[in-house]
Parts: C-alpha cells; sequence; structure tokens
C-alpha cells in the first residue's frame, strides 16, 4: 500500500470541495494508515496573508496528527524565471511544488499550438526546465501530463496527442534537466491522474526519471475525497516501473 501522499489540497484551494479541512484531511488519512502526507494549498490561497498560513499550520497542530504532517504550497511557473510565489512567500512553507504547465491559469504562458504535439513537446521542455532552475523548486508537479479539459480533446484523443508530443522531446534536452533534478534533489511527481486521463506515455518518462537517480514524489492532488483514494491506481504502475522506497522522495521538516 502507498504510504505517503505530499500533493493534498484543502478547502483554502477555490478548486477543491468546501468541506476538504485539514482535519478532515488528516483524520481520513489516518484511518487509510497513511503514514507521511503533505498539505499543499496554491499559493494563491494564501497571497501575502501570513496570518492565513499560521491559521492554516495551527489547524495541523490542534488535529493532534498521529502521522507525519508537512505543509507545503503549489505555485506554478508563468514564464521562465517567472514564478507565481515570491522568494519572502516561499519561505514559510516546507516545500514548493512547482507545476510548469497550469495552463488553465490566467498569466501562464502558453503553447503556441494546442492542436500541434510538436509545438507542445517544445513547451513543455522549455516550462520543464524553467521549474528545474528555479531556486524555490523543491519538486515538479504534473510535467508533460496533458489536461483533456485544457485540451478539449477526449480522454482517448488527449492520451494518442500525449504519445506524439513525447516523441517530439529531445531526449538529449530531457536527460540534461533530469541529471540536474538528481544533483539538486528535488523530486518529480507520479499521480493519478495519469491512470484517469489514460497517458502510458509517462511511463516512458518516469523510466527516465529512474535510470538518472531522480527520485519521484507520490502526490494525489486531491481536491476532494474521492481523489484522496485514487493513490490506489498508481499501485500497477509503481509494480510496472518497479518503484520501492529508495526511489521515492520526501520532504524534510514536518509539524507533527
Amino acid at each position: 500500500m502507498i504510504s505517503c501522499d505530499y500533493h493534498i489540497h484543502t478547502q483554502l484551494s477555490g478548486c477543491a470541495d468546501n468541506d476538504l479541512s485539514i482535519e478532515k484531511i488528516i483524520q481520513l488519512q489516518q484511518i487509510r494508515g497513511t503514514e507521511s502526507i503533505g498539505i499543499t494549498d496554491h499559493d494563491y490561497s494564501y497571497q501575502s496573508k501570513t496570518k492565513t498560513i499560521q491559521e492554516a499550520r495551527q489547524s495541523i497542530i490542534a488535529a493532534e496528527p498521529t502521522i507525519d504532517v508537512h505543509f507545503g504550497v503549489e505555485a506554478q511557473m508563468l514564464d521562465y524565471q517567472v514564478t507565481s510565489i515570491s522568494i519572502r512567500l516561499a519561505s514559510y512553507f516546507d516545500y514548493v511544488l512547482m507545476a510548469p504547465n497550469h495552463y488553465h491559469l490566467r498569466g501562464v504562458a502558453q503553447p503556441r499550438s494546442f492542436r500541434d504535439p510538436r509545438r507542445v513537446a517544445l513547451h513543455e521542455i522549455y516550462m520543464f526546465e524553467a521549474a528545474v532552475a528555479c531556486p524555490i523548486t523543491d519538486a515538479i508537479v504534473h510535467p508533460f501530463l496533458l489536461s483533456p479539459d485544457v485540451f478539449r480533446f477526449s480522454e482517448e484523443e488527449v492520451a494518442a496527442f500525449g504519445q506524439e508530443m513525447m516523441r517530439n522531446v529531445e531526449q538529449k534536452r530531457l536527460i540534461y534537466q533530469l541529471d540536474l533534478v538528481s544533483q539538486r534533489g528535488l523530486g518529480i511527481e507520479i499521480s493519478p491522474k495519469m491512470i484517469r486521463f489514460n497517458q502510458r506515455h509517462l511511463v516512458e518518462f518516469y523510466q527516465l526519471c529512474l535510470e538518472r537517480d531522480v527520485k519521484l514524489l507520490i502526490g494525489s492532488d486531491a481536491h476532494n475525497t474521492k481523489q484522496l483514494e485514487e493513490l490506489s491506481l498508481l499501485e500497477p504502475i509503481l509494480e510496472e516501473l518497479g518503484i520501492t522506497e529508495e526511489h521515492l522522495w520526501h520532504p524534510n521538516g514536518t509539524i507533527s
């Protein structure tokens, strides 16, 4: 059974269910037998409101968890050397998850065409490079994962598109970046979204990550209680890839 989940949103993220409180998440994960979790609301949930950050930390302490609870944040690259989060705000968290492809958000650089897999491949590797180079990045979330909602394809169409896109990513360029990821000790997220969106092109990507000694972050990217349970979808993929504890990334520092 998967024993950690380092990408969970609460009701503070406007895109999450209103009843998904920190206390509820901790309770559900304790019942499930999870050993370590990370609360990672979007950075726009906090902005410059340090009071909200302090209240969230206090909620974790007040829940008296019997599991390890880390307090992170999810930000995004807007463009190369341009992030949605300041260094000052990032310093309030145990770790920063950096999304290179939040194309649904205003201000995020877009591929020149969402219909051309070559152009999307060029943009994806460009934004991945940006996330790797960013000094406040601790882990990169859902890289090269394509959302059917953003691309306006069916799941079958986006799966085929993803395969073609990945074939157009320059391997030497990708390998160089993964070596940088390994050297910096960054994590790369593996998420059940790859199963939900039927994106098998990511299996080869994760194989390459393992070959370059890159640690993988387990994250549900849950926005509701149902998605908290979806980590089990990853178990066949983890077995296929031969992923064990030694291959996993964990954040430093806990509140509990």
